[in-house]
């Protein structure tokens, strides 16, 4: 057995939004542990789940018990986030008013429909970008309606706040080979929700990505990826299947379903360490607070079949299982067993083995021996 150290423990437990009362003891016990707060907050930064340490901390009433510049740190960086998801949120509402205008069918995905829908409060979750699902035969009306609400192609720099534009043509071919288009950005000013001499560059050039401006106020960039599919080849009526309207932040709103926010949500938390080396601890969060909230709208059958045409039966073994022994997330009995990679066959093309080593960065060899 692998003995995780408390560091490690701290950050497995508050990139996580539900706790139960076994888990606020140990999360108590943890802080009062003294624990390596300069790892914590470097590997929670990375993860982006301080605001959710925060919140924990906030809400278990421990922040006494924190050294007073790590309390500061974590305000900081949270009072910034959530000033950047609100201008999210806000122009989620407005592209998403512009598409039902236009009668353009939708569906919002990733980070800001799991935000809306499991977390208590939206503004928890950080986000890099928004995302949403349209059909790969609007792409082009999408993309003139974005360009008309003030979005284009092209890159931010945070150094100096300038956004240059470069226009991305959109091609069947590249419809068919790709599963998103060009990220597209708008940039927005609001005021500086702390003072610029306490938002450091470090933060603006990465998770934080903003300029701060001599009149007092923070340029954001806000993102969207609009996606023709999830995976490319994947057949439409599977990246469609089960969306319907939900109500997001007061807004009826079409939502990615539940099942397939469960086996995307795994499947790319997955393939995204192994492959790319992207650790998203947050997103093993999002995961456990899924199946909480949504645990009695889980169509497991679909998702049995999804997972089994698409060849990601790894992917959800290895990151519900550790969701299940960890925190016990609900699944029904036997569902990881039809899961189970076979011993006695080949390895799947994809089967990289347990992604907890993984997500925690940490190198591990077991000790084996013959028999």
């Amino acid at each position: 057995m692998v003995q995780l150290s408390p560091e490690e423990s701290l950050l497995l437990l508050s990139c996580r939004v539900l706790l139960g009362k076994s888990d606020d003891a140990t999360l108590t016990s943890l802080v009062h542990s003294g624990p390596d707060w300069s790892f914590v907050l470097w590997r929670a930064e990375t993860y982006q789940t301080l605001p959710l340490l925060h919140y924990h901390l906030q809400r278990l009433g421990l922040e006494d018990a924190v050294p007073e510049e790590v309390q500061a740190y974590l305000r900081n960086w949270t009072t910034v986030s959530q000033a950047r998801s609100r201008e999210q949120f806000r122009e989620l509402g407005r592209v998403i008013a512009a598409l039902q205008r236009l009668g353009i069918d939708h569906y919002v995905m990733k980070g800001a429909a799991i935000a809306a829908s499991v977390y208590p409060d939206p503004l928890l979750r950080a986000m890099q970008d928004l995302d949403i699902m349209i059909l790969p035969r609007d792409a082009w009306r999408v993309q003139r309606e974005i360009y008309r609400l003030g979005y284009k192609h092209g890159v931010f720099d945070p150094k100096n706040g300038r956004f240059t534009p470069i226009f991305k043509p959109i091609t069947p071919q590249s419809l068919r080979s790709k599963h998103a288009l060009h990220s597209v950005t708008r940039t927005v000013r609001i005021a500086a929700p702390i003072a610029p001499t306490l938002l450091p560059e470090a933060w603006r050039r990465r998770q934080l990505k903003s300029f701060s401006n001599s009149d007092g106020t923070l340029t954001v960039p806000v993102f969207i990826d609009f996606h023709v599919s999830l995976s490319p080849g994947m057949a439409l009526a599977d990246v469609w299947r089960g969306a319907c309207a939900e109500n997001l932040l007061g807004q009826q709103v079409k939502l990615q379903s539940p099942t397939a926010m469960l086996w995307f949500s795994a499947a790319r938390l997955y393939h995204e360490a192994f492959q790319h080396g992207t650790l998203k601890l947050q997103m093993f969060g999002d995961i456990d607070a899924i199946l909480r909230v949504h645990h009695d709208r889980i169509d497991w059958a679909e998702l049995l079949v999804m997972v089994k045409k698409y060849k990601i039966e790894p992917a959800l073994f290895y990151v519900l299982s550790q969701a299940q022994r960890l925190y016990g997330s609900p699944m029904p009995a036997g569902a990881l067993e039809l899961l189970e990679p076979s011993q006695s066959k080949a390895p799947a093309e994809h089967d990289w083995g347990d992604i907890l080593p993984k997500l925690l960065s940490r190198p591990l060899v077991n000790d084996f021996e013959f028999a």
